[in-house]
């Protein structure tokens, strides 16, 4: 029996895995237009006010769950195949994902394209349960993120970070597009695809990064993750990050997330 986190909630299992399911809260119909997703089962600063808000408006919660890690494994050949619940959505993103997490699998094995093959029927299992390809539905992805970035001079540890978006685009990123000026931390940010609602967040006084269109069409800047996916597809994308604690470093901004949702259910 599945352990449910939340009340009112349903659990699907994944067909090829069943240790793999989605937690369900509220219901996927034609009237809930919000969707909302937590692909990393390790990021829930926020998920427990989210599955109440939703379980008292309409809209739809999706949480992927597995061992309560960030990645998800796939059983296959007596072996574990790790890859990133947010590169499953196209094919490249999700090659790069097996290859970077499990380097000692060769891409010419038999495990190597049962692990793709299995990772993009995990991706459309989860894309039928978020209503399909409906392009009047908004895909609101639910993430947390570490203290700074990497690199940074202050002993960041994330990869997520307006500063450091900042610095990707000024050296020539062509995934972004624009950046609102630094409010607050900059761990704390909406990640957008639709030049409206960054310039409603930037009015608001949020950090909000913008996707670049390019993302659809140059193989290099394929990810394979929903961002990009959601692009492709002409679908309405929100990500909304806020910093988490993390083996002792940073705190979780919940109080900050919170807020970040609320906006978020005031948009048509």
């Amino acid at each position: 029996m599945l352990a449910l986190l939340f009340a009112s909630s349903l659990a699907l299992e994944f067909p090829e895995q069943q240790d793999i399911y989605l937690e369900v809260v509220g219901q996927n119909n034609s009237a809930n237009k919000q969707v909302f997703f937590a692909p990393h089962e390790d990021e829930h600063v926020a998920n427990n006010f989210l599955a109440a808000k939703i379980a008292q408006k309409k809209g739809l919660f999706i949480v992927l769950r597995q061992a309560g890690i960030r990645e998800i494994s796939f059983d296959i050949n007596q072996k574990k195949i790790l890859v990133d619940p947010n590169r499953i959505f196209t094919l490249k993103g999700i090659q790069d994902s097996i290859a970077k997490l499990n380097p000692e699998l060769l891409s010419s094995s038999p495990s190597f394209h049962q692990a793709t093959t299995r990772a993009q029927r995990l991706g459309k299992f989860i894309i039928k349960h978020m209503g399909g390809l409906d392009s009047s539905k908004t895909w609101l992805a639910v993430h947390n993120n570490t203290q700074g970035f990497k690199g940074d001079g202050k002993g960041g540890i994330g990869d997520v970070s307006m500063i450091r978006y900042r610095n990707k685009l000024n050296g020539g990123a062509k995934y972004l597009v624009d950046l609102t000026p630094l409010v607050g931390d900059e761990d704390d940010l909406f990640f957008v695809t639709n030049k409206h609602d960054f310039i409603n967040m930037k009015k608001h006084g949020f950090n909000a990064v913008l996707q670049n269109p390019i993302v659809t069409t140059d193989i290099e800047e394929d990810d394979g993750s929903l961002s990009v996916y959601a692009q492709m597809h002409g679908i309405r994308y929100i990500n909304i990050e806020a910093e988490r604690e993390y083996q002792g470093i940073g705190e979780n901004h919940l109080a900050t997330q919170i807020n970040m949702l609320n906006y978020t259910f005031t948009l048509n």
